[in-house]
């Protein structure tokens, strides 16, 4: 695998960041931007933008995290089951990006566990506070993992907290002062 988790602040453990070691990026955990907007995290809260040179991850690049970390099944329109493959890379993302309390639930008799993680607008601009945005689940079946997925969809407004959903911010890989 290519991802190896690292931390944001040199020698703390707090295990923030998951290098990309392909693509030299290094990607925020799920849990530092969870409940807070699209446009807060753009306007500086957490200093992740601002302090420590994140940017929103395009559609693209989140696609590239995930086919690193071995998820190859994206969306319904696949043929199903997936692969039992796909449902243990989606397990490893998850603990290396965080995610794993965004939201669970229970139904039918499966756990659901669901990660969203807002990425790049695509308009030009700021988007609005009202200006929906788009999300890049995991839908992780833990008591049917052939039905696990991928996939993205329309999400909250941009000046929406929710606590469900977190952002996905990626910078260049940072190299450590020698």
């Amino acid at each position: 695998m290519a991802l190896v988790q690292q931390n944001l602040v040199p020698g703390t453990g707090d295990h923030l960041i998951t290098l990309d070691t392909e693509t030299n990026l290094e990607w925020l955990s799920l849990n530092a931007t969870a409940n807070l907007s699209y446009l807060e995290v753009l306007g500086g809260a957490g200093g992740y933008t601002t302090t420590y040179g994140f940017r929103y991850a395009t559609g693209e690049e989140i696609g590239q995290l995930q086919q690193h970390a071995g998820i190859t099944k994206h969306g319904l329109s696949q043929v199903v089951p997936f692969p039992q493959s796909n449902h243990v890379a989606m397990e490893t993302l998850i603990e290396l990006m965080g995610g794993v309390a965004l939201n669970s639930s229970t139904s039918s008799g499966s756990v659901l566990v669901q990660t969203q993680g807002m990425m790049k607008f695509r308009g030009t601009g700021v988007p609005t506070p009202a200006t929906p945005m788009s999300v890049v689940q995991l839908w992780l079946f833990k008591n049917n993992p052939a039905s696990s997925y991928a996939d993205s969809n329309p999400a909250e407004p941009a000046g929406t907290r929710f606590p469900a959903i977190a952002s996905y911010l990626v910078r260049d890989r940072i190299m450590p002062a020698s």
